[in-house]
Order: C-alpha cells, then structure tokens, then sequence
C-alpha cells in the first residue's frame, strides 16, 4: 500500500510547500497530507467494500457516472498527466542539471521505448528494479531528512499566517493519488486474499485493512512531511519563482552536494520508469476491460506511449498547469463519493448519494470556470462564502445541500434504494 502511494513523481511537491510557506510549513504540510495520503487511503478502502472495483465506488449513481468517474482517473494517472510527467522529472532532476543543453524529446524518446518494451509484453524486469530502487529511494530520502534535521541548511522565513492549508490541499490534487486508490483496489485485496484473509471473520479483515493503512500513512507522513521541513530551510537559498524541481534538486545538493544530486537523478528515474510502465500496463488492462476485449492491450498501450511522449515535452510545469482545471473539478467529486460513501450501508436512499455527486460535480464546475475564466462571478462568490471554504472544500456544503434534497425525493419514491443493488466485499 506504500509502494501504490509513494511516488517518485510526488516528490516535487512537498519541498516546493514548505519553500513558499516558511515558517508556516506545519499548515501547508497539513493541508497536503490531508489530500495525500489521508483521502486517497480513505477512497482505497471504500472502494475495497463497496465490490472492489473501481466501477463501484460511483454505482450508486448511475453506471454511466461510475464508469466516466474511472475512466477519469485512469485517463489521468494515464497518458494525460501522471505517466507525461514520470518522463518530464526524469528530465529535469536526472539530465537537466548536468546537460543543461540536452533537449527534452531526447530523453522522453528513450524512456518511453524503454518503457513500451517493458509493458507491451510481460516482464519481470520492471518487477526487479521496483523491489530494489523504492527501499533504497525510501532510505536516500531518509538520510536526507535526518540529515537537514541535524544540520539544517537554513531558517525558515518568516512568511504571516493564512491560505497555506488550503494551498497545500490544492497541491495534494496533483499527486493524483485518490485516483489511483481508486483504480489500485485489486492489488491490495489480491494481496490479503493471498495472504488467507478472505476466509477471515468481516472484524478481522477489517482489521487488517486498518492496520497496513496505518504503517503506509505514517510512513508517508514521515516523508512528505520531512521533504517539506526540508523545502522550509531552503527559503534563503533560492528565488521565490523556482520551480519544483529546482527546489528539490538544489536542496539535495546543499546536503549531500553533486553525488547526491547524482544519486538522486538515478534512483528517481528508475523509480519514475517503474511507475511509468505500471501506468501504461494498467491503462491497457483497464479500457481492454471495459470495452470487453474490443480494444487491443497492445493498440492502447502504443497510443497511451505516443500520447504520454507527446505531452512530456511541455515539462513538469506544463503538465501541472495542464492537469489543474481537470483536478480541481475531479477531485472534488472523488473525494466526495468517498465521503458519502464510508456511510454506504447506513443511506437507504440512492437518491442521498446522487444529490452528493450531484451538488459537489456543479460547486467545483462553477468555481474551476470562473477561476479560469472570469465567468459565473456571482455565483462562484457565493460558493466561495461556504463554510469551510478557507480550507478548499467550498464544494461540501453544496454537496450536502443536495444530497439532503435527494434524501427528501427518495422518501417520496423516487429513484432506487440500496437493497435493489447486489453490493459484495472485495474481500
């Protein structure tokens, strides 16, 4: 469960939060580890009891909304935005800083031939580098850590309270996390059924659920929110518009100079290639099942590769603009239906469920338009007055609103109930 959300690719976030918050990188931490890992393990175990599969989570809705709400996140964590940019940071934290004039598309061209090789036809080589490359990743980051904790590279500066919770909120978006919880169901469920849990009393799975959860979660507290200590010190050392990997990068270098940086560049572009190849292989298996077999493995595993190589050439900041408006209407209502849904088998009413999804779906709509565009001003300032909505979650009381609402239309006999669906466990 840590490998699924420890990703090379994230590692650009949290130095970046601290940087920019300062003294206050306690409050973007905060905000960041709520969106990732909190959420995302949140979505992961009710996806696991709702059936398993990412198709379920949205069921209650309607199909159609299930199915776009997964074919979302796996468009996403796909060749649209997450894979791209497994190319783009191996570019920039492994080859930029010592090639300064090697251009972009070079790299990209080898990494994904290097990763279409990998995935088009089953491999345990990826399965090797994997084993190996994340422990020791894990434990060069922890030196890092240790490291600035003992002998820090700077103070912080001194930066006035507020807005860095929900900035941090917003940059968790980008891990993309939550959806691949969603779309990475299978992986732990096969593991504890292979380990003998499925014929284990409903308590003990649960149980186990709960605890493997726990190590991920302070696992990755540990490194998000020691990468963001970190980024903290390095306010003196850099100007306000680094970028993300610059700052990660450069702080490497304050604490363990050139060798460091050196070790740092190889181990995330393994890294990166190990998640780009699971990426693609994933896409492939998910729209071949979808589209019952109608669509070859191997034809969305090269459009995935082409698409993928084709964005990557924007780099990381790129992407990141790109995915923004995308994330803050998706992951919304991601986060909401698992919300609503850790209380599945207490909401008789599917009509609860819809005005949720629903009510969120509009709310984040309107407030991603007009952030972008100017449009619905009104309105967008009214949703923008919700209560906890200095946190980013201007969408929720919308949400609830309506799924109150729904409730109302499913007492009047409206729409369907939870005993007219065969809802199983996974486990």
């Amino acid at each position: 469960m840590f490998a699924i959300f420890f990703g090379a690719g994230n590692l650009i976030f949290p130095p970046y939060l601290g940087f920019h918050a300062g003294t206050q990188w306690k409050a973007v931490t905060a905000g960041f580890l709520l969106t990732d890992p909190v959420i995302p393990i949140i979505t992961l175990l009710v996806t696991i009891f709702a059936g398993g599969k990412a198709v379920h989570l949205g069921r209650r809705v309607n199909y159609p909304f299930a199915l776009i709400l997964a074919a979302t996140a796996m468009i996403s964590v796909g060749p649209v935005f997450a894979i791209p940019r497994t190319a783009a940071t191996t570019y920039e934290v492994a080859f930029l800083p010592f090639f300064p004039n090697l251009p972009i598309w070079i790299v990209s061209a080898v990494f994904f031939s290097i990763s279409l090789a990998l995935c088009i036809k089953e491999t345990g080589v990826v399965d090797i580098i994997g084993q190996y490359i994340t422990p020791v990743l894990l434990l060069f980051l922890g030196i890092i850590i240790i490291k600035a904790a003992v002998a820090p590279v700077g103070v912080p500066l001194d930066v006035a309270p507020g807005g860095h919770f929900t900035l941090g909120v917003k940059e968790g978006y980008q891990t993309m996390d939550a959806m691949v919880s969603l779309l990475c169901t299978a992986i732990v469920t096969g593991d504890l059924l292979r380990k003998g849990y499925g014929d284990a009393p409903e308590k003990v799975k649960k149980q186990m659920i709960i605890a493997v959860s726990v190590i991920a979660l302070v696992l990755i507290i540990f490194i998000y929110g020691g990468l963001a200590y970190v980024g903290a010190q390095a306010g003196p050392h850099f100007p306000e518009d680094a970028t993300r990997v610059e700052i990660l990068v450069g702080v490497v270098g304050l604490l363990l100079g050139k060798w460091g940086k050196v070790a740092l560049g190889i181990a995330v572009s393994l890294a990166c290639l190990t998640t780009s190849v699971g990426l693609t292989s994933a896409a492939g298996n998910f729209f071949n099942s979808v589209s019952n077999g109608k669509w070859k493995y191997e034809i969305i595993v090269c459009v995935s590769i082409a698409v993928s190589f084709t964005l990557s050439l924007v780099g990381v900041e790129g992407i990141i603009s790109l995915a923004g408006p995308v994330l803050d209407i998706a992951y919304p209502a991601l986060i909401a239906m698992s919300l609503i849904m850790m209380f599945d088998r207490k909401l008789k009413y599917d009509g609860t469920i819809i005005g949720m999804a629903v009510g969120t779906l509009v709310a984040a709509t309107i407030s991603t338009i007009y952030t972008n565009t100017g449009s619905f001003e009104g309105i967008a300032n009214l949703i923008d007055k919700m209560p906890l909505a200095e946190f980013g979650f201007s969408w929720l009381v919308p949400g609830i609103v309506c799924a109150i609402i729904g409730t109302v239309f499913g007492k009047m006999g409206y729409g369907k109930v939870r005993d007219d669906h065969d809802i199983q466990p996974a486990l």
